[in-house]
């Protein structure tokens, strides 16, 4: 339960909150001061975009106003240009060198995860990180043993035997993202902070790439959930892998045509 505050003496009675509240729970009264509606505490997510919008700096959040917030400064928005290049130029990197990722950089791609939408701004992500080259080996092992246990992809299995490692990439950092099965959208929240911390990487010095295939395994082979120690109820909804590019890319190719309608 949330408690949402107005001092009336710094309300401008513009109407925002009433206009930008997710859920509604602001209305407008004949004193021009909004009016916080029955249930509000109840049905509130707590998202602070009431705080957030606020111009008069007059509404808080659970005893939280605009002093606990930092400032938005527009100047330090990337241009059109610069967020189109980023994206065009994004890869999936699956050659790293061998140099460790280093915590406090982890630390902020993580941090800065949190920040990422999720249902209900229920932010349900949990995160482990492996960062031991041993230990992400001996996962990348139990995803080809349950590629033998299914009989798949009998040529990346034969690569592994063959010290090419093709599930983790010899990644000195793998990031798994975990969640109980009980939350709203489980799977869209892990996948989108996941990316957040994947367009994120190339400014910290990193690249990363989905691990596909150990996603998948954690889901059905149990040797590996053992392993993993997941709490009660949680699943694995996404793993990237991140290091320091060994190479860097000079081009950047074209891609199919864009598909969409307009209607």
């Amino acid at each position: 339960m949330h408690q949402i505050q107005i001092t009336p003496e710094k309300c401008l009675q513009d109407g925002i909150c009433v206009q930008t509240c997710p859920f509604g729970l602001f209305r407008d009264h004949p004193d021009g001061i909004p009016e916080i509606v029955d249930g509000a505490g109840e049905l509130c997510i707590g998202c602070g975009h009431c705080v957030a919008i606020c111009p008069g700096e007059a509404i808080s959040l659970d005893g939280q106003g605009p002093e606990w917030c930092d400032p938005v400064d527009r100047t330090w928005a990337p241009s059109k240009e610069q967020i189109l290049y980023h994206f065009r130029s994004r890869r999936s990197i699956r050659v790293y060198k061998e140099e460790a990722v280093d915590r406090p950089t982890l630390e902020s791609l993580l941090d800065l995860a949190r920040w990422a939408p999720s249902a209900r701004n229920g932010q349900p992500v949990h995160w482990i990180v492996f960062q031991d080259h041993e230990a992400i080996h001996n996962l990348a092992r139990l995803v080809v043993d349950w590629m033998r246990h299914k009989n798949l992809l009998p040529e990346i299995v034969h690569a592994f035997d063959n010290g090419k490692d093709m599930i983790n990439r010899h990644a000195p950092c793998l990031v798994v993202a975990h969640a109980s099965e009980q939350a709203l959208k489980p799977v869209e929240d892990c996948s989108i902070a996941l990316a957040h911390i994947e367009a994120a990487a190339p400014a910290f010095g990193l690249g990363g790439c989905w691990a596909g295939f150990f996603m998948t395994a954690a889901q059905q082979y149990q040797p590996l959930v053992d392993v993993l120690d997941l709490p009660q109820g949680h699943r694995v909804y996404g793993a990237l892998m991140l290091g320091v590019p060994r190479f860097s890319y000079r081009r950047i190719p074209p891609r199919q045509e864009l598909q969409v309608q307009w209607r």
